[in-house]
């Protein structure tokens, strides 16, 4: 007589790990993906201050508070997250972050600059 084994318990342990796996491998391209951003909207904002013929010594201190407001520590308890200051931005200076366009490197740029070692 063979016994009938409830594959059901091993089932859902499976398709839990697969999806904790899934969601790591997702949450990982979501960090590189931010910081990507963070360094593009770096240069842009360092490239405007180079552009306007401020000095190497303006241009770093610029950067170290760019840096501080990317690593942003709690305020009396509260995390401060971008979302809160683009509300800030926008409300108080009218900046709309809608014009905001980017004109990326190709597909085939990306991936050679990956297999170079550039990234």
């Amino acid at each position: 007589m063979k016994a009938r084994t409830d594959c059901t318990a091993c089932r859902k342990r499976i398709y839990k790990e697969a999806e904790t796996a899934y969601l790591k491998q997702e949450y990982k391209f979501f960090e590189d993906a931010a910081y990507s951003m963070a360094v593009f909207a770096t240069i842009v904002a360092l490239s405007v201050h180079h552009r306007r013929g401020r000095s190497k010594a303006y241009i770093r201190s610029f950067f170290d508070e760019m840096c501080f407001i990317f690593d942003m520590p709690p305020v009396r308890g509260k995390e401060i997250r971008m979302t809160d200051m683009q509300k800030v931005l926008e409300e108080k200076y009218g900046i709309d972050f809608g014009r905001i366009k980017l004109h990326l490197e190709s597909e085939k740029e990306f991936i050679s600059g990956i297999q170079k070692g550039k990234r």
